[in-house]
C-alpha cells in the first residue's frame, strides 16, 4: 500500500510533510474528502483525509481536538490544501498533529485532490497486482515442492523462504516432524495449549497469536474427523493478508499429502488384518484391528467378493458393519448378514456364517463372484449356484483333492500357451457344446477340440463321459 512517504516522493504532486513524520511510513487504504470538523464517522481508519481547513476551528484547543478526533480514528495522514481557506497550516495543528504522529502532508493550490486520488488508487492496484502475483509464485513454488519432494520438508523450506519466517510441521500429538530452520523446534513447547485449541475445534482451523516477542500462525492440518496434523509459522513482524493466503495454501497442500499418505498406510494395513483374518490368524487380526479401529461385525456374518467396485470401499471400509480391502485386485468384504449389499460391477456372497468359518466362506465368496462374471451378473449368492454339492464340500481336504486333480492343467498354463483351465471352465460352462464355448473364448471350435483333447491327455481321463464332467466342473467350482 502507499504512504505519506511515498506521495511525497511523487514530484507530479509536490506534497511536503509537515508534521507526524513518525507516521509517515502507515499505509494508506483510501482517499477522503471531507470540511466537516468531525469526519471519523464516514471514516474507517488508514485513510488518507484531505481538507482545505475552511470549517477548522479558529482556537488552538479546537484544533488539537480536531486532530485528536482524526488520530483516534486511526487514519493514515491529513493533506491539508492551502491558498485556499489558509495560506498556510495553522500552526497549532501541526504542532498537535505532530505529538499525535498523524502525518500532515501540504497540498498545494496548484495540485487537484482528485490527482492525490488517482496516484493512490493506481498505488494501491500495482500493491493487489504485485501482490496476486506473489501468491501465485509462492503457490506454484509449494505445489511443486509437495509434488516432487520425497517427503515434506521441502514444501516447509519453500513456505519459510517465501514468507521470510520459521516454519514448523507437527504430528497429531504435537511431535515435531519437520522444521525450518531447524531451531524453530525450540518455539513449539510453548504453543502446547494453542495446539489443545486447535485440536478441539472443527477441522480445518487456524489461530494467530503473540509469541517470544513475534507474531505466530498455527494450523490444523486434515479433513472430516481425522486431525493429520499441525502447520505453525512465525516470524517478528506481523503478517500480511497474502502471507496469510500463502500460508492457507500451504496448508491445504500439506492437509492433502498427511491424509493421502496415511489413507494409503491404512487402507494397506487393513487389507493385511483383513488377510490375516480370512485365514485363521484371529490374534494376529486383534493385534492390528484395535489400533485401527476395526471392529468385527456381530455374527452372523457374511464374506463379500466383487470387482468394479469404488475405491472410496476399500479406502473407508472399517465400519462397524463392514471390514473391507482389496485382495489381488479383488474387492473382499467381511460384512454383518444384514449389512446393505456395497456397490460393484461383479459381486459374489458367501452363505451367513460364524467368524469360525470365515476361510470357507471366502472361497464360497469367490467362487460366487467367478459365476457373477460369467453370467454377467450383478450379484450372485454362493447358495444359488444350483450345484448341491458345492455347500458340502468346504472341507479343506476335498479342496485339496480338487486343486492336486487340476495341477497339471495349471501347470500347463504356467509354462505353455493354451489356457487349458480357462478352455475347460468355458466348455463346461455351455455344458459341452462346442460352439457358444469357442465363442466366448474367441477361438475356432476346432482349436477348443485339440485343448480339451490335451484336457483329457494330461488328467488321463475320457472328458466325454458325464460323470468325468460333473468331477472337473466340481473341481473348477472349488479352486475358482
Amino acid at each position: 500500500m502507499p504512504t505519506a512517504s511515498d506521495l511525497t516522493g511523487n514530484p507530479q504532486l509536490g506534497l511536503t510533510l509537515r508534521a507526524g513524520s513518525a507516521g509517515a511510513d502507515r499505509p494508506i487504504s483510501w482517499v477522503h474528502a471531507s470540511e466537516l470538523t468531525d469526519p471519523t464517522q464516514f471514516l474507517s481508519g488508514s485513510e488518507l483525509l484531505l481538507t482545505t481547513g475552511i470549517a477548522l476551528p479558529e482556537t488552538e484547543d479546537g484544533q488539537a481536538a480536531y486532530v485528536g478526533r482524526l488520530a483516534a480514528a486511526g487514519l493514515s495522514g491529513l493533506g491539508f490544501g492551502i491558498q485556499l481557506g489558509h495560506d498556510e497550516i495553522p500552526k497549532p495543528l501541526l504542532a498537535a498533529a505532530e505529538a499525535a504522529h498523524l502525518p500532515v502532508l501540504e497540498v498545494p493550490h496548484h495540485t487537484p485532490f482528485i490527482e492525490i486520488s488517482k496516484a493512490v488508487s493506481q498505488a494501491l492496484a500495482d500493491t493487489r497486482s504485485a501482490e496476486a502475483r506473489r501468491f501465485e509464485t509462492a503457490r506454484n513454488a509449494l505445489t511443486t515442492a509437495a509434488v516432487h519432494g520425497e517427503d515434506l520438508g521441502g514444501l516447509i523450506g519453500r513456505l519459510a523462504t517465501e514468507l521470510a519466517c520459521w516454519a514448523v510441521l507437527l504430528s497429531p500429538d504435537g511431535t515435531v516432524t519437520q522444521a525450518e530452520p531447524a531451531a524453530a523446534a525450540e518455539h513449539v513447547p510453548a504453543l502446547a495449549p494453542d495446539l489443545d485449541r486447535l485440536r478441539a475445534a472443527r477441522l480445518p482451523s487456524s489461530i494467530g497469536l503473540s509469541a517470544d516477542g513475534g507474531h505466530v500462525a498455527a494450523h490444523s492440518l486434515g479433513g472430516g474427523h481425522k486431525l493429520a496434523g499441525f502447520l505453525v509459522v512465525g516470524r517478528e513482524h506481523a503478517f500480511g493478508s497474502t502471507d496469510h493466503h500463502i500460508t492457507h495454501a500451504a496448508a491445504s497442500l500439506l492437509s492433502i499429502a498427511l491424509i493421502r499418505t496415511r489413507t494409503t498406510a491404512d487402507t494397506r494395513l487393513r487389507t493385511t488384518a483383513l488377510k490375516l483374518l480370512l485365514t485363521g490368524h484371529r490374534t494376529a487380526f486383534d493385534e492390528l484391528a484395535d489400533p485401527l479401529g476395526m471392529r468385527l461385525p456381530d455374527e452372523p456374518v457374511v464374506v463379500l467378493a466383487g470387482s468394479g467396485h469404488s475405491p472410496t470401499l476399500v479406502d473407508g471400509g472399517a465400519s462397524s458393519d463392514l471390514l473391507a480391502g482389496e485382495l489381488d485386485g479383488e474387492l473382499i468384504a467381511v460384512a454383518s448378514a444384514s449389512q446393505q449389499l456395497p456397490s460393484a460391477r461383479h459381486l459374489g456372497v458367501s452363505p451367513p456364517t460364524g467368524l469360525d468359518g470365515l476361510s470357507a466362506a471366502y472361497r464360497q465368496a469367490r467362487q460366487a463372484l467367478s459365476e457373477a462374471t460369467r453370467r454377467g451378473t450383478a450379484v450372485v449368492r454362493f447358495d444359488d449356484l444350483g450345484v448341491g454339492l458345492l455347500r458340502d464340500v468346504a472341507d479343506q481336504g476335498v479342496v485339496t483333492r480338487a486343486e492336486a486333480m487340476l495341477r497339471p492343467l495349471y501347470d500347463h498354463d504356467a509354462g505353455q500357451r493354451g489356457e487349458l483351465v480357462r478352455s475347460l471352465r468355458s466348455w463346461l460352462a455351455h455344458h459341452g457344446h462346442w460352439d457358444p464355448a469357442a465363442a466366448e473364448l474367441g477361438v475356432h471350435r476346432h482349436t477348443l477340440r485339440h485343448r480339451m483333447s490335451k484336457v483329457a491327455a494330461l488328467l488321463d481321463c475320457n472328458v466325454d463321459s458325464p460323470d468325468v464332467r460333473a468331477q472337473l466342473w466340481l473341481a473348477i467350482r472349488l479352486v475358482a
